[in-house]
């Protein structure tokens, strides 16, 4: 199975980049047209901050859980175990989604009054926690798929829901539903998920009366559910803390539209991190931590490549990129952008070493990251916030993850050897380094002078010739990468990885 990792990182990659690809047409339409104002999107981030501490609540981290768990039986030959621990797991985290979904609904009200100011909105609550349930399916079913390897089809459960309820919502609110119609496009992508998801894991493994107890994986979980909770702190408190100082819902809205676009950045990273995760756990049960190093180094070297000259990129044309996907009004979000785009590339080495962490069984370490950098977020953002608004919200994010890194790294030493690719990041931070002068003379000549555009598609073919032209100089890529590119895409695309690989090499 273990085969699937290369393919099925360019699978999920592949996915990723048409989910945000079509997550970001979706706010470039709404933005442009106008049909959601700032100040929808700010509420807009409010209800998916009450739907993801919902999904927190319910899920207690199980979904984790069932990967780990069911992927490790399956490496020990013990398919049986395996459907049992995913049955138990299925059936526990729907009887607490049905419980809160009742609760929430009785006290919809009282929600919608503390949450958006008004009980007028208790409709797109009771939609938003209708959403909430059937994304709890999903994500059942995707840590499933993810632990027996069908990363293809996991992949598409993903495009599936990303597809159907963005082009539902997109249209509904051109038909001026407003963010009624985001809620209800919501829901039908769900929906049209669910029903792809039960085929594709139908039969994968076998049926079983076998009770698994619950007690093991929740000592495994709770610590996890823990972790999300502060996880949760983090990347919704600048959010909150900035809405209730500055009282301001067009500058939230402006802030969720800057985040989302480096959310986007994921894509760099996820796939990895979630081809590489069971594999990490079936090492260790079968206790190989040598291998576990080799992975993390090799996984280290290919994230390395890709996302620091992206992000550096993204930084140092900021400005434009927000005036070519959202337009001028949203132009002052660019210095956050700036910032969120660097500290991006710390948020993909963390990602990296808490995925190791949480293979080996260690979710206590990351609890202890999580607790310490979110008690940092609270303390910054309440001393920056106040003076630097927006800015001091992204600086925040930036020293935190610094943080968090350095903890991760410290505390993943202990339990196995850890390895970087120095090489690839030495290499690929100086060819990165070269664009910076390139794109800020680019975007100096051509700002004035050229639509937004073409300015930052121009930016854009600047950027990638002056980094692989630096990379060739350098040498920085072997023939062993393009290799393991051959074995990820398919056979007819080899011709053209050999030529690629000609020019860079």
């Amino acid at each position: 199975m273990q085969t699937n990792i290369p393919r099925g990182t360019v699978q999920i990659t592949l996915t990723n980049a048409a989910q945000y690809l079509i997550m970001g047409l979706f706010y470039i339409i709404v933005t442009k047209t106008n049909t959601l104002t700032q100040q929808d999107i700010g509420a807009l981030s409010v209800l998916s901050f009450l739907s993801s501490t919902i999904i927190l609540i319910t899920t207690l981290a199980l979904p984790t859980a069932l990967t780990k768990f069911t992927s490790e039986k399956i490496g020990k030959n013990d398919p049986k175990e395996a459907a049992s621990i995913r049955k138990t797991i299925t059936k526990t985290v729907m009887t607490l989604s049905l419980i809160v979904f009742t609760a929430a609904s009785l006290l919809s009200s009282q929600i919608s009054q503390t949450l958006l100011g008004s009980s007028n909105y208790i409709d797109l609550i009771i939609l938003t926690l209708i959403y909430t349930t059937l994304y709890n399916i999903i994500t059942l079913y995707n840590s499933t798929l993810q632990a027996i390897y069908l990363f293809g089809e996991m992949a598409t459960v993903t495009l599936t829901y990303i597809t159907v309820s963005r082009a539902i919502a997109v249209t509904l609110t051109l038909l001026n539903m407003g963010l009624k119609g985001v809620l209800v496009g919501y829901i039908a992508g769900a929906v049209a998920a669910i029903a792809i998801a039960a085929k594709f894991t139908r039969g994968k493994l076998p049926k079983t009366n076998h009770p698994t107890p619950l007690k093991p994986i929740l000592k495994f979980s709770l610590p996890l559910f823990i972790t999300n909770l502060t996880i949760l702190t983090l990347n919704w408190a600048d959010i909150i803390i900035l809405s209730l100082l500055t009282q301001d819902y067009s500058q939230t809205g402006i802030y969720y539209i800057t985040l989302n676009s480096v959310s986007a950045l994921s894509i760099l990273w996820i796939p990895i991190t979630t081809t590489i995760f069971p594999a990490l756990s079936e090492k260790h049960g079968l206790k190989r931590p040598e291998e576990i190093t080799d992975m993390v180094k090799t996984s280290s070297r290919y994230l390395t490549y890709i996302t620091v000259p992206t992000c550096i990129g993204l930084a140092a044309v900021s400005p434009t990129a927000l005036t070519f996907f959202y337009g001028p009004n949203y132009r002052n979000g660019a210095a956050p952008l700036t910032i969120l785009s660097i500290a991006t590339i710390i948020v993909a080495a963390y990602s990296l070493f808490a995925t190791a962490l949480t293979a080996i069984g260690k979710t206590n370490q990351i609890l202890k990251i999580n607790i310490i950098a979110a008690i940092t977020t609270i303390t910054l953002l309440t001393l920056t916030v106040p003076i630097l608004k927006t800015t001091g919200a992204a600086l925040t994010r930036l020293t935190t993850q610094l943080i968090a890194l350095t903890l991760a790294i410290h505390l993943l030493k202990k339990e196995i050897k850890v390895k970087i690719d120095k090489e690839a990041l030495w290499k690929s931070t100086l060819a990165s380094t070269a664009t910076i002068p390139i794109l800020l003379t680019t975007e100096k000549t051509l700002n004035t002078k050229l639509p937004a555009t073409q300015t930052f598609i121009a930016e854009v073919v600047v950027a990638a010739i002056t980094y692989t032209a630096a990379l060739r100089a350098l040498k920085a890529l072997k023939h062993r990468d393009f290799q393991l590119l051959k074995q990820a895409l398919p056979k007819t695309l080899t011709k053209y990885i050999n030529i690629i690989e000609k020019i860079a090499t």
